[in-house]
């Protein structure tokens, strides 16, 4: 074999290797599609069958964008006021008179890159469903209509308004003293705040993965996963128009 011919079997071997590597990395990712699909398809099995909207006399809201969903709840009730677990100087105005707090978990990166969607990077949103990443809790004290274009009305009992605050309240990370930690100087508006959490985020455990968790914590119908934006509104009772 000349060296020339040697050459073209070099280059066709090298070729070779090359497009095997790729098919593998394609049936790869395939797999891990067809994978996460899979899992996403059996989530969606309802748990909680028993649930009975109509015993339940404390309201709340789910409130769900395009990507993100959050709890609205009233600002203060038998169950808890929660002005005292977010005092005044959490923020940076006067909230006295909000009469609800909106309340979510998420990813800490996309949450403080992202005010806004003309805000949003592929890299930030990548990086939140592909690698595991810090979370953050985002609190507002709001007003009735916060939200209500994306909302679904929910009635709770005292019992499992008390299940979803538990949920809500272990969900923030504390310090040694078992205070909250807020995140310092950063803020959307001046009725809102961040905070240290638990648990990390992955393309598993959404902010609608959260939500979804928390009311299934407290009883309410749900699909078992709700890793996918709207998921979680799957068996909820419809709002009245």
């Amino acid at each position: 074999m000349n060296d020339e011919t040697k050459r073209q079997v070099d280059v066709t071997s090298a070729w070779s290797k090359l497009l095997w590597l790729v098919k593998r990395l394609f049936l790869l990712v395939l797999a891990l599609i067809g994978g996460y699909l899979l899992i996403v398809l059996v989530g969606l099995i309802p748990v909680n069958n028993e649930f009975d909207p109509s015993q339940g006399k404390i309201r709340i809201q789910v409130v769900s964008s395009p990507v993100h969903a959050d709890f609205m709840l009233p600002i203060s009730n038998q169950v808890i006021d929660w002005r005292t677990v977010f005092p005044a100087d959490c923020f940076s105005s006067d909230t006295s008179k909000a009469t609800h707090l909106a309340v979510g978990w998420g990813d800490r990166g996309f949450f403080l890159e992202t005010p806004t969607w003309a805000d949003i990077k592929v890299r930030t949103a990548a990086k939140a469903m592909l690698w595991p990443s810090e979370s953050c809790m985002h609190v507002v004290m709001a007003y009735s209509n916060y939200g209500a274009n994306g909302a679904r009305e929910l009635f709770l009992t005292e019992q499992q308004y008390t299940e979803l605050v538990k949920f809500i309240r272990q969900s923030f990370r504390r310090n040694k003293d078992d205070e909250l930690i807020q995140i310092p100087d950063f803020s959307y508006h001046n009725n809102d705040a961040f905070f240290e959490a638990r648990g990390s985020y992955n393309c598993l455990n959404t902010c609608n993965s959260w939500t979804g968790r928390g009311l299934k914590e407290c009883g309410v119908r749900v699909p078992w996963l709700t890793p996918l934006p709207k998921s979680v509104f799957l068996y909820l009772p419809d709002s009245p128009s």
